[in-house]
């Protein structure tokens, strides 16, 4: 029987959602810089630090705790009996629609998408970068497995990997579970070295599974260590930022994220107190999917340029334009996302995996 912890759980992995994609918006809204971070107060080397701490820091966890709901909600729904070649099947064939067919689409429809405004650009004589072009003539393993073409898919890439491991997940986490909490420790630190994504996807997917499978409350976990949490968020991140562009850097950032992701989910715990602020949350995480997909198929790339074309890159103009950009850019998707609600909510719902939110539609 559920428990209230176990109810209030469940409430706040869907209402954390927009949340998190807001704070992947803010990390897209900076590109990488490997530039060392100098140990001045000067106001370029403040900017530098402070949207790096931000964007490549506190906003990095985002993804982590995708992984990790990605994982312990595989396996939250399983009982006892149930599991089988039959249960996995059965799982599979929900992730297809919800993870694959939308990856295809999106990746097609970034393709179309650039084909599209080239075609168009040229004919009017409109300037433009030959990047996105470039990608397109890559070809289809480019645009659906070493990009992809929609670059922010990597991760549903990635999940699909993981999400075909599962029966490895349970196997490890049912038969021996300390041994698998230790590899997927090890697998972590691993990628300080690495480099990639892939590694901390089997340990943040694999960390969900676990507790999904052995039954824990994730939330009840945060709760009890949320003072130690916060105290490690702020001091990991401030040391992490500071250490940028040195070999230290990856392995304090690897320090941070647990701590981070920790801190984030008892912030969002808080926040579902207030009626209004759960309500909104619930109600926007059916536009989460949309704006991940589609917020870097010309759209905040424009965005950018546009606020750079009207203030300049200035540094007071750069303070600005790190903001309005993923802000504006949220306002847009949102925008798209009721018009094709209510224009072709079929489509919108196909494209986002019909989730169980657009039984609506």
């Amino acid at each position: 029987m559920k428990t209230a912890l176990d109810t209030r759980q469940s409430v706040l992995i869907e209402a954390m959602r927009f949340p998190l994609i807001v704070l992947v918006l803010l990390e897209h809204s900076v590109a990488t810089n490997l530039a060392p971070m100098r140990r001045s107060l000067d106001s370029a080397n403040v900017f530098h630090f402070t949207t790096e701490l931000i964007s490549h820091h506190l906003c990095s966890i985002a993804v982590c705790w995708f992984f990790v709901f990605s994982g312990y909600l595989f396996f939250r729904s399983l009982k006892e009996g149930q599991l089988g070649p039959a249960w996995f099947a059965e799982k599979w064939k929900r992730r297809a629609h919800s993870l694959l067919f939308p990856y295809l689409f999106w990746n097609l429809f970034n393709v179309l998408a650039v084909l599209l405004v080239t075609t168009l650009f040229r004919k009017f004589g409109v300037p433009f970068s030959s990047d996105p072009l470039y990608s397109v003539e890559r070809g289809p393993l480019f645009w659906f497995v070493t990009g992809p073409i929609d670059f922010p898919l990597w991760f549903v890439r990635d999940l699909i990997v993981m999400t075909l491991l599962t029966p490895l997940y349970w196997f490890l986490s049912t038969k021996a579970p300390r041994f698998t909490l230790v590899l997927l420790g090890v697998l972590y630190l691993a990628s300080y070295k690495t480099g990639g994504t892939l590694l901390q996807a089997f340990a943040f997917f694999g960390a969900g599974a676990w507790m999904g499978i052995r039954r824990i409350n994730m939330l009840e976990i945060c709760r009890s260590i949320r003072f130690p949490a916060a105290f490690l968020t702020l001091t990991l991140a401030f040391l992490a930022t500071s250490l940028y562009g040195d070999d230290l850097h990856q392995l304090f950032r690897l320090l941070f994220f647990p701590f981070g992701m920790v801190t984030f989910m008892n912030i969002c715990d808080r926040l579902i107190n207030r009626p209004r602020a759960r309500r909104n949350m619930l109600a926007l995480s059916q536009t989460v999917f949309f704006i991940y997909a589609a917020h870097e198929i010309f759209i905040l790339g424009w965005v950018k340029g546009a606020l750079l074309r009207v203030f300049g890159a200035t540094l007071p103009a750069r303070w600005l334009i790190y903001f309005a950009a993923p802000l504006l850019t949220l306002l847009i998707c949102l925008a798209l996302f009721w018009i094709f609600k209510r224009l072709t909510p079929h489509v919108l719902a196909f494209a986002c995996g019909w989730r169980k939110r657009f039984n609506n539609v």
